[in-house]
């Protein structure tokens, strides 16, 4: 465990116990280096957030939760089956980008997303 109880990581720590979930020491070990204001802000969203959810007292999903974490600040890719391998970042700014297409890629990600196995974000169908 931490031997500063002042860090994020620490808080974590103390919060979700050891060992501690990937995405959860990625967004302490961000707020550590910089400040939960400024982590806040690269992942869109409040303080608050970055504080309910190091502290394990976020209401939301934990699921939307690490996706967002590990694209802002993990270092993972994904296959695309337009684009070939890309980050999961780039996978998600590109399928929940809300103006209309405006060059050939826009429109092979529009064509792509809503039935690619990267997206999270499409409804399932349940299976009987």
């Amino acid at each position: 465990m931490s031997l500063n109880h002042d860090t994020n990581l620490a808080k974590a720590e103390a919060a979700w116990g050891l060992p501690l979930p990937g995405y959860i020491k990625l967004l302490a070990e961000a707020c550590d280096r910089t400040n939960q204001r400024a982590v806040a802000d690269r992942l869109g969203m409040s303080g608050g957030y970055v504080s309910r959810v190091l502290n394990q007292r976020y209401a939301g999903s934990y699921e939307e939760a690490e996706k967002l974490i590990r694209a802002t600040f993990g270092d993972e890719r994904v296959d695309c089956p337009a684009f070939g391998p890309m980050a999961l970042k780039t996978c998600i700014r590109n399928r929940r980008r809300k103006h209309s297409a405006q060059n050939f890629m826009h429109l092979q990600f529009d064509a792509t997303c809503p039935g690619c196995p990267n997206n999270t974000d499409r409804p399932h169908d349940e299976e009987d």
